[in-house]
């Protein structure tokens, strides 16, 4: 009986313990797979960021050549205006109130001193902003480019301010001083006639109309003379706009367009 029994083997419980060598070489496998792991994510990241700020750098430069092109057309606008005060300067140089006849005057300030309001393409350039993506362009100059321009296009949005401010205050001087019940319907073609021509058709309406001849509401010199220095006013502030502020603005959309196209290698649509 006691031959058959079974002698069981207990397992043996102490564990050899490990050489310094293994420790590290488990170690060393861990700590490798979180660092490649964090690589990996981080490089995907940089990846979309790369992505993103190519797509915003694409809209961005589209944003910029309408920004320019509505510019050109602001600096022509102001330089038309400009040259029709030169104009009214031109006539009034010299004058006295008898000399000036309502026709004369309503003809050499019949145009408005208004340029169109600036209408800056900034959807691009606001989500940029709103969602702080501006960290995505690694390139510092591209950076300051872009905040260089949003600052200037807000200056410019508060001279717009002044200028219609400007603008309003001649308006109604000119109200006061010249009878402008002409019946004649405003439009774009004055800004391309000459005060000649605007002469001729009032003076063509009152032959017509047997319409009896305006007259000026002042007989004082010196209110045409106020009137005359608020158009100057107004042109000041046009050359100063027309030679410097916008030129520098078309300037600065120019380089960074290059420098967008440059950093994110966009070839010419």
């Amino acid at each position: 009986l006691i031959k058959n029994m079974e002698v069981h083997h207990h397992p043996d419980l102490h564990h050899k313990r490990k050489k310094f060598r293994e420790y590290f070489l488990e170690f060393l496998m861990i700590f490798l797979a979180v660092t490649m792991g964090f690589f990996a994510e981080s490089y995907r990241e940089y990846s979309v960021e790369k992505a993103r700020a190519g797509e915003y750098a694409r809209s961005l430069v589209h944003d910029l050549e309408k920004d320019t092109a509505m510019v050109r057309i602001d600096t022509l606008q102001m330089g038309i205006i400009s040259s029709k005060i030169d104009s009214l300067a031109a006539f009034l140089k010299g004058k006295g109130i008898r000399d000036l006849d309502n026709r004369q005057v309503f003809a050499y300030t019949h145009f408005d001193c208004q340029y169109r309001p600036y209408t800056w393409s900034r959807a691009t350039l606001d989500e940029i902003k709103g969602s702080g993506s501006l960290r995505y362009f690694s390139n510092d100059s591209i950076i300051m480019k872009i905040s260089a321009y949003d600052a200037l296009t807000k200056h410019l949005d508060q001279d717009f301010n002044g200028d219609e401010e400007r603008k309003n205050r001649v308006s109604e001087k000119r109200n006061r001083i010249v009878d402008l019940n002409y019946g004649l319907e405003d439009s774009i073609v004055f800004w391309r006639m000459s005060p000649d021509s605007i002469m001729r058709m009032v003076m063509t309406k009152e032959l017509r109309e047997k319409r009896p001849a305006l007259h000026l509401l002042t007989r004082d010199m010196n209110d045409i003379k106020s009137l005359l220095n608020d158009y100057l006013e107004v042109q000041n502030q046009f050359k100063g706009r027309g030679r410097v502020e916008l030129p520098h603005l078309i300037r600065e959309a120019a380089q960074l367009i290059t420098l967008l196209k440059k950093e994110y290698h966009f070839k010419d649509d």
